[in-house]
């Protein structure tokens, strides 16, 4: 059987209460009894009953977290950053998945919710979520009063929101790739992304290469299917442009390994650039120039808004901010 406070408070001469308290580093109880019932929590083998302290908060102290990606090194240290500030204040996170499939995606949210999460982070979204699949539920959280951190493109006024300003990013890469003489400038993305689109063509257009832009789609964002892009790419043109503007990292990655199989050098015959700016692009041949942010920061900037949510400190409309990442030249490009 499990060991209680009743069965510590026996073995100390002491009340229920005192144990509790005593356990809770309550200042009332003395540091001689406090030392001996801690003492005699261990020999006894005491584990607290989370259940029943969820029931007695009316909190769970878990917040569910959904990503995309999760195999991805930016969509790692951010979970890992939010976990750390989430322990801090003594909460643990319920990783899952996001798919391509929006239905299994909602019964991974209602999941979370029937375990009475009490917040929860959703990223990478993009346009009207009230459009989407996901819209019903974040209005239901609303209504039920559990904060909800959306990020990545996102537009609603369900839950507090971080918009990653990627337009700008595709804008930026755009702009140093033609500040170092490129001018045949492809930009690989999966089909339905408008951000990086619209801040590609703005550069092009407004450094007069409006019959330059090459926009050309990305098979996944993964190494292999950012490789097979490539591939198709020189399968039509016979040779790769000046420069290539991947999607994130990870297909600027895919896309190097692809150029240096058909005897491409990279950034002499083709530049690479990517979007995360991940640790590894650092230390990949050649040095990945990126553009991204501090992961730490990201991931605090999330927490700060769910524990204004939690603790009711925020009860206002839900917030929108934007975070504009930072250009990071390396070898590639």
């Amino acid at each position: 059987m499990a060991v209680t406070l009743k069965d510590i408070a026996a073995m100390v001469g002491v009340s229920v209460n005192t144990v509790s308290r005593a356990l809770k580093d309550k200042p009332d109880i003395g540091q001689k009894t406090c030392s001996r019932i801690k003492e005699a929590a261990a020999v006894l083998g005491y584990r607290p009953n989370l259940n029943a302290r969820s029931l007695v908060l009316k909190k769970t102290f878990t917040i569910g977290i959904l990503v995309t990606e999760p195999d991805n090194p930016v969509r790692i240290e951010f979970c890992e950053r939010l976990r750390g500030y989430a322990a801090n204040d003594n909460y643990r996170l319920l990783n899952i998945s996001l798919s391509s499939d929006w239905q299994k995606n909602v019964e991974a949210v209602e999941d979370l919710l029937a375990r009475r999460v009490d917040a929860l982070v959703i990223g990478y979204l993009w346009g009207l979520i009230s459009e989407q699949a996901i819209g019903p539920i974040l209005q239901e959280c609303r209504q039920e009063g559990i904060p909800v951190v959306v990020f990545g493109d996102p537009k609603t006024e369900l839950a507090d929101c971080i918009e990653i300003d990627f337009r700008d990013s595709a804008f930026q890469l755009t702009s140093h790739a033609i500040r170092r003489g490129c001018r045949d400038i492809a930009l690989f993305v999966p089909p339905a992304e408008f951000a990086r689109v619209e801040g590609y063509r703005q550069a092009m257009i407004e450094h007069g290469l409006d019959d330059h832009i090459n926009v050309w789609p990305l098979h996944g964002s993964g190494f292999a299917g950012a490789a097979a892009s490539l591939e198709s790419y020189l399968d039509k043109f016979q040779k790769p442009p000046r420069c290539i503007i991947g999607f994130n990292d990870i297909s600027a990655i895919g896309i190097i390994s692809a150029l240096k199989k058909h005897g491409y050098r990279v950034p002499e015959d083709c530049a690479v650039a990517g979007v995360d700016n991940i640790s590894y692009g650092e230390h990949y041949d050649p040095s990945l120039t990126s553009i991204g942010f501090d992961n730490g920061y990201f991931a605090e900037t999330v927490w700060n808004l769910l524990k204004k949510r939690m603790n009711k400190t925020e009860t206002g409309p839900a917030k929108h901010l934007k975070l504009h990442q930072k250009l990071v030249i390396r070898q590639s490009c």
